[in-house]
């Protein structure tokens, strides 16, 4: 692509994306503390979902100083059901040390844990103004798609790779942040992955895969033979009270699940019946979770005692991962 198509691509983007940006909270009185929180709550969770979390968020924690010192539990049970719980660790982490030693580039930002070359990008960009592209899944759809790139990319890694030097040549050095959230907008609204609604594509004119005729062949990926993985799960209520174990994503008993028969500890019981089969993915995994009812052994095994018993009038306000809370909930409501 030649420098006045080049021009062309940002000009009519930035336009678009000047006209047809949705409202969002993070974009309303922009702030970096905002953008951080907000690209924390992005990493692999779709905008409509963060949307409710983000503002409840503010509400609690508006600024990186009561972040910093609010105790993890609180964390955890604002972040209940958003999925991927060390982002919530990771976000109180960043407000620490962001704290002590701030961020002002694309390089310190890389520094933080939980932060990759996409959060960072996002973050030095649109709060730092710096010259760096975020490219993300909609990204590399909307631009294997203006240079009909016909690669079979072995994952969205390699993908994601390919695509950056593009999309660095690319990137409006005046307004970077804005064309970052351009880029990111047209493919989520316009340049979508199933039904793309190409004649309202403000770059239609420019995209080689329109003009072929190849769109719905951009980008193509190797399918993945998806893992399957069981796990047994403990159903134990003991004077109305139920058994759980802290997760080791929560920490701090921060977060909690229902206790994990691995093959050493179902040893110590009787299972009685099986209660409820659970699935749940996570990457390229498929997990089938069985919850058994047990028999009480005579002695308690020493792994019980990394366990609690929380009254069930009261297990609605502990922190659980989204599917243990649908488990739990369901399994409720049954009598046995």
């Amino acid at each position: 692509m030649d420098a006045k198509t080049q021009a062309a691509f940002r000009k009519r983007l930035l336009r678009w994306f000047s006209q047809n940006a949705r409202i969002l909270p993070w974009r309303e009185e922009p702030s970096l503390y905002k953008t951080v929180v907000s690209e924390f709550m992005l990493q692999q969770t779709q905008v409509k979902t963060v949307i409710p979390y983000f503002n409840r968020w503010l509400e609690c924690f508006p600024d990186f100083e009561s972040l910093s010192i609010a105790d993890v539990r609180d964390v955890i049970k604002l972040w209940e059901g958003l999925g991927y719980y060390s982002r919530a660790k990771n976000l109180q982490l960043f407000a620490q040390k962001f704290i002590k030693n701030p961020a002002k580039n694309f390089l310190d930002l890389l520094k933080f844990k939980g932060v990759g070359a996409y959060t960072a990008a996002a973050i030095a960009s649109i709060a730092f103004h710096e010259n760096v592209a975020v490219v993300d899944g909609n990204v590399v759809r909307v631009l294997a798609r203006i240079f009909n790139l016909r690669t079979l990319f072995p994952s969205k890694d390699n993908a994601v790779k390919c695509v950056t030097p593009l999309a660095n040549e690319l990137i409006d050095a005046q307004h970077p942040g804005d064309f970052n959230e351009a880029m990111m907008e047209l493919g989520a609204l316009v340049c979508t992955k199933n039904n793309p609604k190409c004649e309202n594509c403000p770059l239609k004119d420019l995209c080689e895969a329109f003009q072929q005729g190849t769109v719905d062949k951009c980008p193509q990926f190797i399918q993945l033979e998806r893992k399957k993985c069981l796990k047994k799960r403990l159903w134990w209520i003991k004077e109305g009270c139920l058994l759980l174990e802290p997760s080791r994503i929560g920490g701090a008993n921060a977060l909690w699940e229902l206790p994990e028969l691995t093959p050493e500890r179902a040893a110590c019981f009787v299972l009685d019946k099986l209660l409820f089969v659970g699935k749940r993915s996570i990457g390229t995994t498929t997990f089938t979770e069985e919850i058994y009812a047990a028999s009480v052994p005579n002695t308690e095994p020493m792994w019980l005692k990394q366990c609690t018993y929380f009254p069930l009038k009261d297990v609605h306000k502990i922190s659980l991962s989204g599917p243990h809370k649908r488990w739990i909930q369901a399994l409720l409501k049954k009598s046995f």
